[in-house]
């Protein structure tokens, strides 16, 4: 019998992007991450829609520091963070006139970026002090991908602002480690361990501190994606989770297969188009869903030709990608371009 988990997934997802910053550094290490964890490599042109069961990143996250020997996997990981590695939304960030319209972006954005369900970030004014927290949630091994997030956090904030924010103080939850110099040595602050929270006290003051390259035309533009993307971001549920992966994987080589997605899950292409109809959805319809966002994406960089979005999502012909993108906006993609360009 064919073991397929089709319960919800409760635990929570984290966006590809984290999973695509572990590939990379392990390969700045020398290490294939495929063979070490046992996992495709995360598309390099997915950005956003794709997310991970967060108990499998943590589980990866574990095993590549194991096999390297370093239990500051996630501060050095998050030292590697650049907006690129976020697509549109790392893009928003930067983008904004100061540290404060960032963060209130991050606070609506959430979502395309880690999803812990009832365990969203929380920002409080604390006397002449902003602090950011994150309360103890239900997953086991919290405690790498947490340094991760706040370590990638902390030099995403320092790559895009134009000041020196000067943290305060950074909370865990976990205990302390054999090193704890090491924290504060990367955060330039008090580090403290065993707390009920996993917090970020930062002056109050820095939120007026302005961007290094603030652009308000731009982070309208993207913002419209944005909003989009938060629309039709897909229910919680790692089987469904795992045929859009499969199908992105795919849709760069030409007509992704309803037969090699199955074959890739180990079932049978009528259990899979079953499962999906207990999910309230098809093989044909998550398809059209990713290649119409995918496009949209596409549409907004200015090198790519017609034909050049046409072979990214998978179309022989051009003349077939243009009918699609008119069957689900109702414009021409040449139409849409002039739309959100003026």
């Amino acid at each position: 019998m064919e073991a397929v988990k089709l319960n919800t997934y409760a635990q929570g997802f984290v966006s590809s992007a984290f999973m695509r910053v572990l590939f990379e550094y392990l390969k700045n290490q020398g290490v294939d991450a495929s063979k070490l964890l046992n996992e495709p490599a995360p598309s390099e042109i997915d950005r956003t829609l794709f997310r991970y069961p967060m108990e499998r990143w943590i589980s990866h996250m574990g095993c590549a520091a194991a096999h390297l020997g370093d239990p500051l996997l996630g501060l050095h990981m998050g030292a590697t963070i650049t907006p690129a590695h976020f697509g549109v939304v790392g893009y928003i960030f930067a983008s904004c006139p100061n540290l404060g319209a960032s963060l209130q972006r991050l606070q609506a954005y959430e979502r395309l970026v880690i999803e812990e369900n009832q365990y969203p970030m929380e920002a409080a004014v604390d006397g002449s002090d902003i602090v950011l927290k994150w309360p103890p949630g239900v997953i086991s091994g919290e405690q790498r991908w947490r340094e991760f997030g706040i370590a990638a956090l902390h030099q995403f904030s320092k790559s895009i602002s134009s000041q020196d924010i000067g943290w305060k103080e950074v909370c865990f939850i976990s205990a302390e480690p054999l090193c704890p110099d090491a924290y504060r040595d990367f955060f330039g602050c008090d580090v403290l361990f065993n707390q009920v929270a996993t917090t970020v006290r930062a002056p109050l003051y820095s939120m007026a501190f302005s961007l290094k390259k603030p652009e308000p035309i731009l982070v309208t533009l993207l913002e419209k994606q944005a909003n989009e993307l938060l629309d039709q971001l897909p229910t919680a549920n790692e089987f469904v989770m795992s045929v859009r992966r499969y199908i992105t994987n795919q849709i760069h080589e030409g007509e992704p297969e309803l037969d090699n997605v199955a074959s890739k899950l180990n079932i049978t292409p009528r259990t899979l188009r079953r499962y999906l109809d207990q999910y309230d959805t098809s093989f044909r319809a998550l398809l059209e869903e990713i290649r119409q966002q995918l496009a949209k994406q596409y549409l907004l960089d200015p090198t790519l030709q017609l034909s050049d979005v046409a072979q990214l999502l998978g179309y022989s012909e051009q003349s077939t990608f243009q009918r699609a993108f008119l069957r689900w906006t109702g414009l021409t993609p040449n139409t849409y371009k002039r739309n959100i360009q003026s």
